[in-house]
């Protein structure tokens, strides 16, 4: 047995998840306007390499401060329709493929547990590493429980997942789009990049690592 770990935005699905829950926050209310300029601002702040993707998802789980899982619940399970649209034909087949090699699925990404155990059911994966939203007594805080699962991090909860469950990672596969994700990568024994940006891309390229476009 061995694991097979799956990224989740732009490798899984052809998009970000982030994307789903903003337009679902601001059809049911949860933000405004305002909010959509202050998102755009900080996307801005993280490209050009002024804010860190952990300050930008800071900002950004601070609307749902005080919110009651009673009232979130039901607008995450309307996001199941919009994840089937958007997950990749090619990555329901390299699933599949694992799943039929005795291969643990599992789910390694940054999205937070609502958006990965979802597709977790729809592909009938075995396991989601991901970052968690902070719950006390039933209210969310705005803050994240644990470390954001992310670069550096996924490393450490894959090695973690691994060793809990007899697995070596020279024997893991990691599917991914992103530089942020190369750690993971070079501690698995096949890294494939995913429809990769430019700088993983290269670094592919420089490695010898196996490139696939997923449609």
């Amino acid at each position: 047995m061995y694991a097979a770990f799956f990224d989740l935005d732009h490798t899984i699905l052809r998009i970000s998840s982030g994307r789903i829950m903003f337009k679902s926050s601001y059809e049911h209310g949860i933000i405004g306007r305002m909010d959509i300029v202050k998102a755009l601002l900080f996307n801005f702040l993280y490209r050009t390499g002024m804010m860190s993707p952990e300050g930008v998802v800071e900002h950004w789980l601070m609307c749902y401060r005080d919110m009651s899982v009673e009232i979130f619940a039901p607008i995450t399970a309307e996001w199941a329709d919009e994840l089937k649209r958007f997950i990749r034909n090619d990555a329901r087949k390299e699933i599949l493929h694992h799943k039929h090699n005795g291969a643990r699925t599992v789910i390694l990404s940054a999205s937070t547990t609502a958006f990965c155990e979802l597709t977790k059911n729809i592909l009938a994966m075995d396991d989601v590493i991901c970052s968690e939203l902070e719950l006390i007594d039933d209210i969310f805080t705005g803050k994240m429980k644990g470390r954001y699962c992310y670069g550096p991090e996924k490393l450490v909860r894959a090695r973690q997942y691994c060793q809990e469950q007899g697995l070596r990672m020279e024997d893991a596969y990691y599917y991914a789009d992103s530089i942020a994700d190369l750690p993971a990568m070079e501690a698995v024994g096949t890294p494939v990049c995913v429809t990769p940006d430019k700088k993983l891309e290269r670094e592919a390229r420089k490695r010898g690592w196996k490139i696939s476009y997923w449609k």
